[in-house]
């Protein structure tokens, strides 16, 4: 029979209640901790046994003081004194048991007291502040970025990063939400002189083991996005991402066995350490990746994922000479096209006078499915008035910008020095034919 396992996910620290009915479980099936970590529960098999566990956290204690500080001794001498069983610790938790039902919480031990200690760590300004700031921010770039399909799709990057920005908002989310909850349930048990409302194990673990799928499921299908666009970007991303965690928990121990003891300084040792070494290892990291994997290619302005292609910055000649400036939008997926289209024209008329032309009637009749439109823009002279709409058909325009469009293409030119009655024939001809010239 095995004799140990890990459990690939733990309690949060305001969890604790939760906590010691999951141990109390595991101890009449034989079950007992052996350690606990940020992500995984360590358990190894004994005869079962009927436990009372206490899941306390160590007052004035963070991720950088370490399991076996100073203060967490001298915490484990009080509790055994009070007729606790020391079991295990971890990065936050001190894990006591006994089997004696008329054994009390004493001291930091009982709950309203260790409730404090969770509240300090995680429900401090810093946490109520944060949460609701980077949720917003997050959601704002996620909103600014669909407002450009096109581009967002095109990029292999940005198809990976906004998918993990998207459930990292949703995580942040709920957690906050969960913390408030708390946070006032037990707030008001204390004011009304009430025990602490019990938590639901079952409903706990439910819901955790349902969002270690949906991390599953997100994870697979970044990495899928991944594979499917950019090998390059894809080793990248997962150089510089596993390096942070690595930087991250060297710099922790590092901290654990020699800081100062003091958390304020303990913390800026810790994050100039991160910075300072991120800095330096993320950047020879890439140069590494990239010399195994072959030169990067020059800077083209193209971009492209299976999910849509992207191409600017593409300057061509027309054939009566004018230089044409090209952006060029394809996906199979319409909807990237109609959204992207709503971009242009370009909105410049905070500098520029902009107008909407009427299609030359010479134009006759569009190919099946295309959208043609035509925008003018003049350059605005201080203190001069709006150009007037007739002067926008006989003033020479500075520029004029024709947007193509069909279910998977959108062509955006940009003629300067304006376009003729032949410019914008052969502009619609090409783009019938699929090909931009």
């Amino acid at each position: 029979m095995k004799q140990k396992k890990r459990i690939w996910w733990t309690f949060n620290l305001w969890e604790a209640d939760a906590f010691q009915q999951y141990l109390e479980e595991m101890a009449l099936q034989g079950w007992f901790l052996e350690n606990v970590g940020g992500s995984v529960m360590k358990f190894y098999r004994a005869q079962p046994e009927k436990r009372r566990y206490a899941a306390l956290l160590v007052p004035g204690s963070s991720s950088l003081t370490g399991a076996d500080s100073w203060k967490a001794e001298q915490f484990r001498k009080e509790c055994q004194e009070a007729g606790w069983d020391f079991q295990c610790s971890g990065t936050y938790w001190q894990i006591f048991y006994t089997t004696d039902e008329s054994v009390k919480l004493t001291g930091d031990m009982t709950e309203e007291r260790q409730f404090l200690i969770q509240k300090a760590l995680s429900w401090n300004g810093s946490a109520k502040i944060s949460y609701p700031v980077l949720v917003v921010l997050s959601l704002w770039s996620l909103y600014s970025n669909l407002q450009n399909p096109g581009k967002m799709f095109a990029d292999p990057v940005a198809l990976m990063l906004n998918p993990l920005l998207l459930g990292i908002c949703i995580s942040w989310t709920v957690t906050y939400a969960r913390l408030f909850r708390w946070n006032c349930g037990n707030t008001m048990a204390i004011k009304e002189g009430r025990p602490f409302p019990r938590m639901n194990l079952q409903r706990k673990v439910s819901f955790k083991k349902r969002i270690i799928l949906l991390d599953e499921i997100l994870i697979l299908a970044v990495l899928a996005l991944a594979f499917s666009s950019s090998m390059r970007a894809l080793a990248g991303t997962m150089l510089s991402s596993i390096l942070i965690v690595v930087i991250s928990l060297f710099v922790r121990n590092l901290l654990r066995n020699n800081g100062s003891g003091n958390a304020r300084d303990d913390w800026m040792s810790y994050a100039v350490g991160v910075g300072v070494l991120c800095m330096i290892l993320i950047p020879l990291c890439n140069a590494a990746a990239t010399h195994f994997l072959g030169a990067d290619e020059p800077d083209t302005g193209r971009k492209h994922t299976v999910f849509a292609s992207y191409q600017a910055n593409d300057v061509q000649m027309s054939s009566s000479g004018k230089s044409v400036g090209v952006t060029v939008y394809t996906s199979p997926i319409s909807w990237i096209i109609a959204k992207t289209s709503k971009c242009y024209p370009k909105d410049m008329t905070k500098w520029w006078d902009q107008m909407e032309l009427e299609l030359p009637a010479e134009l006759g009749e569009l190919p099946e499915g295309t959208e043609v439109s035509w925008c003018r823009y003049m350059v605005r002279k201080d203190g001069a008035e709006p150009v007037s709409e007739e002067n926008f058909y006989q003033d020479e325009p500075t520029l004029d910008e024709v947007i193509l469009k069909d279910r998977n293409r959108l062509v955006v030119l940009d003629y300067g020095g304006g376009m003729n009655l032949t410019d914008m024939k052969e502009a619609v001809d090409v783009f019938y034919q699929g090909q931009t010239e």
